[in-house]
């Protein structure tokens, strides 16, 4: 990460802070008056203060810094807090460095400015601040930023994340993953709340790669519970109302075309070491629904999907370290092959386009046909589309995309 900023005049005392606006729109409204600036940059993160420090600090001249652009964040509170106060919540210079800044540079907030488009307020400051001749006030400073990378929990509590899988497994090893990185610690825990786990066992006799039929018969659902789900569904295969709530979880079925569909409400799990007896148990539960309703009815029914939402996954602290090196063991499952049950894509050149065939599982029908004229128009068309349920299908999609662009001769998946 770098600050992105434009050298005007060296000779000049003023740099500009543009925020989250653009550079170019900046001096386009200056006119001829840019050059009386010695560097105009952007501001996006707390994290690019550091930047901005790094280099005034070698610029050692500019003495004037101009807030007069838009602040989507607050960063522009953030950096006024820092030149005022001192404070800034990651400081990744050394304090003596920041306080040399800090204390030779006047701030001047025009961010209102902007916001009215009063130009000549800015350019009115400008004249007034203006002292050519790289006089230096502060001692020159070459410092470089080395980042470390942030070990600890997410630094907000997340809500929501999702996991789709045909394999229990995998499941397994992209939920911790998914914990480690995005968990927020509370004190002897790491903790994700809500991330939704669709184990999706359509055409498969089990989603599980180390357990066989005989292992699964060994997790014994309660009676009750099978006896509710079974007595709503006895009367109506379609019935929304085959619930059970068991005080720490709750569990819902419901048939639909040639399959029974579970999901599991439950208020918490130790994702790293209870993960996998949670999937066997109501794994186990769908199956004995299943089983029970084709004997009676002499029906066809198999298991489709089960999703677990655990409102609290968590991994204990004692065990995060255990947790990391699990998920590095296991990192090959993050490249193994998931078919995405939304359909495929073809990806084609017709002349100068490109054409996207959107197309049906099982049967490759075609379900939509989309042409674009760049790669610009097709990333606006689908970045925000319901095409794809994993990420690793959008970023195949995005990669076959830019090179049809590229390729004359282009053929999907020839390298």
């Amino acid at each position: 990460m770098k600050f992105n900023y434009e050298v005007i005049n060296e000779d000049s005392n003023i740099a500009i802070v543009t925020l989250w606006s653009s550079i170019n729109q900046v001096k386009e409204l200056l006119r001829d008056s840019i050059r009386f600036v010695s560097i105009i940059g952007n501001l996006y993160t707390p994290v690019g203060i550091n930047y901005m420090i790094t280099t005034l600090a070698r610029i050692n001249w500019i003495d004037t810094l101009i807030m007069f652009g838009l602040d989507y964040n607050g960063v522009g509170d953030l950096l006024i807090r820092f030149f005022r106060d001192g404070a800034l919540d990651v400081l990744l210079v050394g304090k003596d460095i920041a306080d040399s800044v800090r204390s030779t540079i006047k701030v001047i907030d025009l961010r209102e400015a902007f916001k009215a488009r009063n130009t000549d307020a800015l350019i009115r400051v400008i004249h007034e601040n203006y002292r050519p001749g790289r006089k230096p006030v502060r001692s020159l400073i070459n410092t470089d930023i080395n980042e470390q990378e942030y070990g600890s929990g997410w630094a907000l509590p997340l809500v929501g994340g999702f996991v789709y899988e045909r394999d229990t497994y995998r499941s397994w090893v992209k939920l911790v993953d998914l914990v480690l990185n995005y968990g927020f610690d509370k004190g002897d825990y790491r903790e994700l709340i809500t991330p939704l786990v669709v184990i999706d066992s359509m055409g498969k006799p089990h989603p599980f790669r180390r357990l066989s039929e005989v292992g699964l018969r060994d997790f014994e659902p309660p009676a009750e519970l099978v006896n509710t789900l079974i007595n709503e569904l006895r009367v109506n295969p379609y019935s929304m109302g085959a619930v059970y709530y068991g005080g720490d979880y709750l569990v819902q079925g419901v048939i639909s075309s040639d399959y029974y569909n579970q999901l599991v409400y439950i208020k918490s799990v130790d994702v790293f070491n209870d993960w996998c007896r949670q999937l066997y148990r109501w794994w186990s539960l769908a199956k004995r629904v299943v089983e029970t309703i084709n004997r009676e009815f002499n029906a066809w029914y198999s298991v489709g999907s089960m999703a677990l939402v655990p409102f609290s996954a968590r991994i204990y602290a004692k065990d995060l370290d255990r947790a990391e090196e699990f998920v590095r063991r296991n990192s090959s499952v993050f490249s193994e092959f998931v078919e995405d049950p939304r359909g495929n894509f073809l990806v084609m050149r017709e002349g100068d386009s490109v054409v996207v065939e959107h197309r049906l599982p099982i049967t490759n029908a075609l379900h939509r046909r989309f042409s674009f004229r760049s790669l610009e128009e097709a990333y606006n068309a689908l970045k925000n589309s319901n095409h794809f349920t994993n990420y690793a299908h959008a970023m195949y999609l995005g990669k076959e995309l830019a090179r049809a662009f590229l390729l004359r001769d282009y053929e999907q998946d020839k390298l």
